[in-house]
Formats: structure tokens, sequence, C-alpha cells
């Protein structure tokens, strides 16, 4: 597992976020919180589930301003971030960003079924086959970080904790199998290619951990900050 604090050679602490859809307030108190502990400025990545789109117009106003003034501070999309306005806001990675040697991933599937569910909330089939020609070619990257995770991988956190609830049915008691969704898949490629170090993940709301392999799989809980080392292309993400 990588360590947390220190600051090896060629990485940097950082702080990694959880969901937190549209709750503003407890984001920055958070990043204080992790700051405060290291007692110097960090960077830091939120996996998704922001909330952009989702709070007031007061809200969204000083989330630009944090944003333009903290640049540090980044995240990738999940699907409960706006389409129309996630790719607008400062402080957002795009999807397949990669910078050395760390890969972003945002988009997840909705419960909302309009009438572009796949366009709206994940990534398209081309920007999914760019990624997967890209990993066949070039060196695999040593940390992944994606709102999702790999269908594989879901399916072990679903069944460890099949007494908790279906984040896109918030409420509903888990039963029987997990469901294959068209991300879970395309990340379950990226997987077998990548086999990253680590590979950090949201959308599950649950402080979860587990080792396969080489593979370090951490998925970020609602609302949980921690401070570990990543790579310090982090910076230019």
């Amino acid at each position: 597992m990588p360590e947390e604090g220190g600051g090896g050679s060629g990485r940097v602490p950082t702080i990694v976020v959880g969901d937190i859809h549209a709750d503003f307030e407890t984001y920055r108190a958070l990043l204080h919180r992790e700051e405060s502990r290291a007692g110097r400025r960090l960077p830091s990545i939120q996996v998704g589930d922001y909330g952009i789109g989702h709070g007031s117009e007061t809200e969204a106003r000083e989330v630009r301003r944090f944003h333009l003034a903290n640049r540090r501070h980044r995240f990738i999309r999940g699907n409960h971030d706006a389409p129309d306005e996630v790719g607008l806001a400062p402080g957002y990675i795009p999807d397949g960003t990669q910078p050395g040697r760390i890969l972003f991933l945002g988009g997840a599937e909705s419960a909302h079924h309009g009438p572009r569910p796949w366009e709206d909330t994940e990534m398209s089939e081309e920007e999914m086959a760019d990624v997967l020609d890209w990993l066949r070619e070039s060196p695999s990257p040593e940390v992944i970080v994606s709102h999702d995770a790999p269908q594989s991988i879901a399916e072990r956190l679903w069944a460890e904790r099949g007494a908790g609830t279906d984040p896109l049915r918030p409420g509903a008691g888990r039963s029987g199998r997990l469901a294959m969704s068209r991300t879970r898949h395309f990340l379950d490629e990226v997987y077998r290619l990548a086999q990253p170090r680590l590979w950090l993940f949201g959308h599950w709301h649950e402080s979860w951990a587990h080792e396969d392999g080489a593979t370090h799989l951490r998925c970020v809980g609602y609302h949980e900050a921690f401070t570990l080392d990543l790579p310090r292309e982090v910076w230019r993400a």
C-alpha cells in the first residue's frame, strides 16, 4: 500500500477526497484539516460526484472562485456532476488525462434514464477505445484514479459489504448479483491492461481496501479524506 504522509523521490503528499455531493463546506473543511495536519499546502484530488451543477447560484460562484484561487485542488467527474457544466468548471480533470504515471477516468452509469444517459454521465465509446489503444501501446500508469471501479472489483466490494446500500438507488438494500455496467466493463479492460500499483475510486460511498496481486485498490468513502504520496505529475493534471 502507498505510504501516507512522507513524499519520497518523485512523489508528493496529496489529499484524496471522496464523494461530496455538493457539500462544498465539508469539502473545504476536509482540505483544511489535511493541510493543517501536514503544516503546509498540499494538492488534492476529489474522485467525482463533486456536485457540479447541483448547488445554488451563490455556491457555484464560490466554488468557481475557490478553484481559480487554489489550482492545486482538482477533481474528476462522477455521475452526479452536471455534464453540461462540469467540463467548464475550474479544477476539473478531463477523462483520459494522463500526466506521466497517473491516469484519470471519470464518469459512471447513472440511474437517470433520459434520452442520452450514457453520453450524459459516461465516457463515449470512442473515448474508451482511445484509452484502451493508448494502454496497449504505452507504459502502464502507476496510479489510476476513477469514479467507479472495475466490474470485478465492484462485485467483490458488493459481496463483502452486502449489508450496505446501492449508491444508484439510495435506501435500497443490496441483493443478488451486481449488474454489469458499461463503464465498469471498460474499467475491467483498463485494469487487465494496466495492472497499476494503486487504483483509487469513489462512487460506492464506502471506505474499503483490497489487495489484488501487485495492485492496492482503495474505495474512498463518502465525505472521507486522507493524504498519501502520489506521483509528482499530479500537479500537472
